[in-house]
């Protein structure tokens, strides 16, 4: 049966993992550019690096996101703000857990930010059979995000990370690298729409993109906001 909308801790926490992967891809395609094996010692580095500023930047990232899943545009998000009093004075916590519309959700956020930061410390990312260990299942009884929504949410989080963490590294390069977009988004669609690890049976990239979206209309959303997402944070 096809899967029409996905637990909302789910896509909470596969968007984190997607962020993780996103924003130290991209420092790590600024800093290595021509690298070909990276040790664990350059995601050590960058962890430590980066390790003030990365809650600001994941909110930054994050925030619209989540509260998009929860809003039906941004000018309610907005509104809602201002009728909350909210202020460039409202701490990062409150605004975290705001976005993420309620407890369950907050809590998984945290969590699998603790989870991605201490395996970059550990020099690695996350693979993604820890990821499934550990996330939340498809079919619960909370809050539920349409597949298409949660599609075009893991994307843009992905493709905005990504070009922060690029800019972010030692050159400031804008330039993206093709193979970790793709990378990306494949193992994006793997944490949100798989229940297991997904492997490749063809070199051919088009069918794979169509494996790791599981269906016509899925890849259809995910191509669409990819061209979209490229366009906009490519050129700055």
């Amino acid at each position: 049966m096809r899967t029409t909308h996905i637990s909302s801790r789910r896509v909470a926490a596969a968007l984190t993992r997607g962020f993780f992967n996103a924003y130290f891809s991209g420092q790590i395609d600024a800093r290595f550019p021509e690298r070909k094996d990276i040790q664990p010692t350059a995601y050590k580095q960058i962890a430590a690096d980066n390790y003030e500023e990365l809650s600001a930047v994941f909110l930054s990232v994050l925030f619209p996101i989540l509260a998009r899943l929860n809003f039906s545009d941004a000018e309610t998000v907005a509104e809602d703000m201002r009728r909350r009093h909210f202020s460039d004075s409202t701490s990062p916590k409150i605004l975290l857990r705001y976005a993420c519309g309620s407890k369950p959700v907050y809590d998984t956020v945290v969590e699998e930010y603790r989870r991605q930061l201490a395996a970059m410390l550990g020099g690695h990312g996350q693979s993604v059979a820890d990821f499934f260990a550990g996330c939340a299942p498809f079919d619960t009884d909370e809050a539920k995000v349409p597949v298409a929504l949660a599609i075009r949410s893991m994307v843009r989080v992905q493709m905005h990370a990504y070009a922060t963490g690029l800019t972010a590294g030692p050159a400031g390069a804008r330039h993206f690298r093709q193979a970790s977009i793709y990378r990306l988004m494949i193992g994006g669609m793997t944490a949100l729409l798989h229940t297991e690890p997904f492997v490749p049976k063809t070199d051919n990239l088009e069918m794979i993109f169509r494996a790791a979206a599981l269906n016509s209309d899925n890849f259809e959303t995910l191509m669409n906001e990819m061209n979209l997402a490229h366009e906009e944070f490519s050129n700055g």
